[in-house]
């Protein structure tokens, strides 16, 4: 093709919602931390590139706990780092913090600083004899574990946080509550930036539904057969269209408040789309939204073939947009592209990996014709997960890529919606497959037993709530929002038997507590079934046994 080739790149930012429903207390940390090492710095870093345009999701329940932080909330974890240095931990205590306070890349961030090292080294050789660690150890591994989930850019910047690290050890309750205060501050620093940089016209923020629920199993659970005719489901459906509408309305209506203006595009939780959902997406007031190219492949029954380097054969089937009957536009995403940078380009040199992206760039537009457009190639990803994996938390591979993009004349960068609304989609897809950014199905959040247990309990508790309450519009926001929480993708994530992590139980344990609130707020005792872990006993036993293991998520999923 002539000229240059339109690239959308959107950074998709979420995590589950922590909080729990009768204690209010956040029982996982990865926002806060994540805050501190991802969500401000990934808008920091794309100043220094003002002619670079991108994409981020900021999912509503995200930005939610975000403001939860900077008005003070607490984790567990940011109340047993300040335990350390308020006097002698319990047993319990010291056995948790060995287990969560070394989960953090290894060898790109614990093995950066000699004394986290140091720390991980003495854990390792004390094993299960907790007693033989002091409680000044205590002290520094705390404090140690929260400077290191600050983006490097941001320690380097800071010149107390420099000194602390320069310190190393013996840490006062004054360096640990700077370490929290400043990631607190980052938290609350976030939604505000990110609004900076779409008035100034660099950054589009889309939207996601509220608390992130797999939109077509929300609205008839049966969908999961259309791509997987062998999936275990519930006997009885889970099938609540009205739940999914009111996911998105939600989300608008939050996204309006937060930055002044509605979204005009989404990505579906996890990419997962149907016709159903595609519908509900346009009755939303929604102009487009986003899906994975093994979609777009079952839609129009083709192979999308590559060459010896991975670079589309034939560009055109997938650089595009589409048009749908209802007047939606989608777009799919470059699922090479965006799965090496997920995955891949963490172990390859800066430059060589932007060489790898713009070689498969460039040979696609060549091959595009210069007649039959728009064309618009679109790079998903999580934009949190993946950075851990990278040394310098993936600020070198960032700048190397988004220099090569603003330089180079054959290639723009461009936010969606104003792209859409120049270059509207000119070719109608005629049928929508049912399926996610995953092999084209949503095996991962329904099929198997355990998640055929977890959806029977959501779909009880909901059919309760109905009886009791009505319509999910209508339901006291304390039945309204436990149910809406419970609905979310990431509980059923886990649920799948290819996904474990230390914290198998607490996802287990969190879900049905969603659940349990709705009986009881109704005065009635919950069922056995749900008071009940539903995750397969050995996964519940054997979870959270590991000291240093890998943070839920981390590396290894993308949304």
């Amino acid at each position: 093709m002539n000229g240059k080739l339109p690239v959308a790149i959107l950074w998709h930012m979420h995590q589950p919602y922590y909080k729990h429903p009768q204690t209010s207390e956040f029982v996982l940390p990865w926002v806060r931390l994540h805050a501190s090492k991802d969500y401000l710095h990934m808008a920091r870093l794309l100043q220094e590139f003002p002619r670079v345009r991108v994409n981020f999701t900021m999912v509503p329940s995200l930005r939610d706990q975000l403001e939860d932080y900077a008005r003070g909330a607490d984790d567990e974890d940011t109340r047993l780092t300040m335990r350390t240095v308020d006097g002698v931990l319990a047993d319990e205590e010291r056995v948790h913090i060995l287990r969560r306070f070394f989960s953090i890349h290894h060898g790109n961030v614990i093995h950066r600083y000699q004394e986290y090292r140091r720390l991980l080294q003495l854990a390792m050789a004390t094993g299960d004899r907790h007693e033989l660690l002091s409680d000044d150890y205590f002290v520094d591994l705390a404090l140690w574990f929260n400077l290191a989930w600050i983006d490097p850019d941001d320690i380097r910047s800071d010149q107390r946080l420099v000194e602390l690290a320069d310190k190393g050890a013996r840490f006062t309750r004054d360096d640990v509550r700077y370490v929290i205060g400043r990631q607190r501050f980052m938290a609350s620093g976030v939604p505000h930036l990110y609004h900076r940089l779409e008035r100034d016209g660099q950054v589009e923020i889309l939207t996601t539904p509220y608390y992130h629920p797999i939109l077509p199993l929300i609205i008839d659970d049966r969908s999961a057969l259309r791509a997987d005719p062998s999936a275990q489901l519930p006997e009885v459906p889970f099938a609540y269209p009205d739940d999914a509408a009111f996911q998105l309305e939600e989300a608008i209506a939050s996204h309006e408040r937060a930055f002044g203006v509605k979204p005009r595009g989404v990505w579906p939780s996890e990419g997962a789309v149907s016709p159903e959902a595609a519908d509900a997406i346009r009755k939303a007031g929604l102009a487009w939204f986003a899906s994975d190219e093994g979609v777009l492949a079952r839609s129009v029954n083709v192979e999308l073939r590559r060459d010896d380097v991975g670079a589309l054969l034939e560009p055109g089937l997938l650089y595009r947009p589409y048009r749908l009957a209802n007047g939606a536009t989608v777009i799919f995403r470059d699922r090479e592209l965006s799965d090496r940078i997920g995955f891949v380009y963490g172990d390859m040199k800066p430059e060589d990996a932007v060489g790898d992206m713009i070689v498969k760039l460039e040979r696609a537009r060549d091959r595009l014709p210069n007649e039959g457009g728009p064309y618009l190639a679109s790079i998903i990803l999580d934009g949190e997960n993946a950075w851990e994996q990278y040394p310098n938390n993936g600020n070198d591979f960032l700048r190397a890529l988004y220099g090569k993009l603003e330089a180079d004349d054959r290639f723009e960068t461009v936010r969606i919606s104003d792209f859409l609304e120049k270059s509207p989609a000119t070719v109608e897809l005629p049928r929508l497959h049912t399926g996610s950014w995953i092999e084209a199905s949503l095996r991962v959040w329904s099929g198997e037993p355990a998640h055929a247990r977890a959806w029977s309990a959501l779909e009880r508790t909901r059919r309760f709530a109905q009886e009791q309450w009505g319509s999910l519009r209508y339901m006291p926001k304390s039945v309204r929002q436990p149910l809406m929480v419970a609905e979310g993708s990431d509980w059923f994530w886990w649920y799948s038997s290819r996904n474990s992590s230390p914290e198998d139980a607490v996802f287990d344990a969190l879900f049905r507590a969603n659940l349990e609130v709705v009986w009881w707020f109704a005065g009635a005792e919950p069922p056995d079934d749900i008071r009940n872990p539903l995750m397969d006993p050995q996964r519940v036993d054997a979870s959270g046994n590991r000291i240093g293991a890998m943070l839920p998520g981390a590396g290894e999923r993308y949304g």
